[in-house]
């Protein structure tokens, strides 16, 4: 009976041991893994910077070109002498001209118009105005009758 409890015994501290060596390995692979980690997180950091700092050369590079440059000189020379030129060369607008551009006014206000929806109950009153019934309002809004005419009740309460 003994024997068979040192037996015992004996597989039990072996089989801890095993499970303590499984842990250990376990424990020391996350440990690598947390390392290879920091060390491509400070690799890309690096990259990152690299990165940034050539953009940043190539930047003050293009600004001290675009700067020095022959052509941007004679560029803003022009555009001090230009609005006198501008005036100058204004012709006198014809009635097809002036038409288009109220033709273009008029549709930017009906883009604006379109752009803000309308709520709810904006929606229901207008409709009432052009003398829908609640029924028909109701189909063309998709909600429930009762809901349209509680709105519309509330709407005369108000005035």
């Amino acid at each position: 009976m003994i024997g068979i409890l040192i037996f015992f015994l004996f597989m039990l501290n072996l089989f801890l041991i095993l499970a303590v060596v499984v842990l250990y390995q376990r424990q020391n692979r996350f440990i690598e893994i947390e390392r290879n980690q920091r060390k491509i997180q400070e690799e890309s950091e690096e990259m990152l910077a690299a990165f940034l700092l050539e953009l940043k050369e190539e930047n003050k590079s293009f600004i001290t070109q675009f700067q020095h440059s022959p052509k941007s000189n004679k560029q803003s020379d022009d555009m001090q002498n230009e609005p006198n030129a501008i005036v100058e060369q204004e012709s006198p607008i014809t009635a097809e001209t002036y038409s288009r551009m109220l033709a273009a006014e008029v549709y930017e206000n009906k883009q604006s118009e379109v752009e803000t929806p309308k709520t709810f109950t904006q929606q229901v009153e207008d409709l009432s105005q052009k003398g829908l019934t609640s029924s028909e309002i109701a189909k063309q809004l998709k909600k429930g009758k009762t809901e349209v005419e509680l709105l519309l009740k509330f709407h005369e309460n108000r005035k």
